[in-house]
């Protein structure tokens, strides 16, 4: 009997270990990114800044990371404070993509709608907005600025009950 079940334990052990071998250098480098993703991979790394959520100006940190195998961007705005929230960039079908995991308690969904040397812009997406209801305050656009080899800025833009609320400005400067 305990023959039986040693040897049950090691082919299910083998059966386990089969299907995860060799992943990761099979798939690495397959996949190829927009240049608004390669140009958002430079941010990795630790930024500082300000803004003001309308109880006067603030500093604040941020980090930007590369994980999963070089296919997202994570990005932490209010690093170790109650406000802190994570951004995750993506390419979906060839676009940059994100979801905003926000301190309001959503997970806007949003796409790029527009992009230039300077700037990245997006938008909520339509078909798959991440939202209980378009009623709901969330956070509809953000347009980053870079205003440097190492300053950006963000400016978030707050619906409310369907319409535009406000803006919030976050200027960043790279921490070296």
């Amino acid at each position: 009997m305990k023959k039986l079940f040693l040897f049950t334990v090691i082919i299910l052990f083998g059966f386990l270990q089969f299907p995860l071998a060799g992943t990761g250098e099979k798939y690495k480098g397959a996949v190829t990114h927009s240049k608004e993703f390669e140009r958002m991979k430079e941010l990795a790394g630790d930024w500082e800044g300000t803004t003001d959520m309308g109880k006067g100006l603030v500093t604040i940190k941020a980090t930007y990371e590369l994980t999963s195998g070089g296919s997202a961007i994570l990005e932490r705005l209010f690093v170790g404070s109650p406000e802190e929230m994570v951004t995750v960039y993506y390419d979906f079908n060839g676009t940059l993509t994100m979801t905003h995991y926000c301190m309001l308690g959503n997970q806007p969904h949003m796409k790029l709608k527009n992009a230039g040397e300077r700037y990245v812009e997006f938008i909520l997406s339509e078909n798959n907005h991440g939202l209980a209801s378009l009623n709901e305050s969330y956070m509809h656009g953000l347009k980053i600025s870079f205003d440097g080899k190492d300053s950006i800025t963000h400016t978030w833009v707050l619906y409310e009950e369907g319409k535009r609320k406000s803006d919030t400005v976050i200027k960043l400067s790279r921490v070296i």
